[in-house]
């Protein structure tokens, strides 16, 4: 793998970007939840472990929970339910 080099803002506005684009792309019919599904099942939770490998377990459960709260609250306002 090509050696690449991204500071946090960088890895955050990429990945932001990413679910950005493959969620508008499936909600506007241009891709479809399958051809999304490598990307998500695979790609994405390759390079979390790579992200992860680097912090502690007191570091990412404190970021899990505020990440948890994050969510339920942008779900809440869009009238969502998540369910754990």
């Amino acid at each position: 793998m090509k050696d690449l080099e991204l500071d946090g803002k960088e890895l955050f506005i990429g990945l932001a970007m990413v679910l950005h684009s493959t969620g508008s792309n499936i909600k506007e019919g241009k891709m479809s939840f399958d051809e999304a599904r490598p990307l998500f099942v695979d790609v994405l939770p390759a390079i979390s472990r790579m992200i992860l490998e680097d912090h502690s377990d007191e570091e990412m459960i404190d970021a899990a929970k505020k990440m948890g709260e994050l969510l339920t609250e942008v779900a809440k306002d869009q009238k969502i339910t998540i369910t754990e």
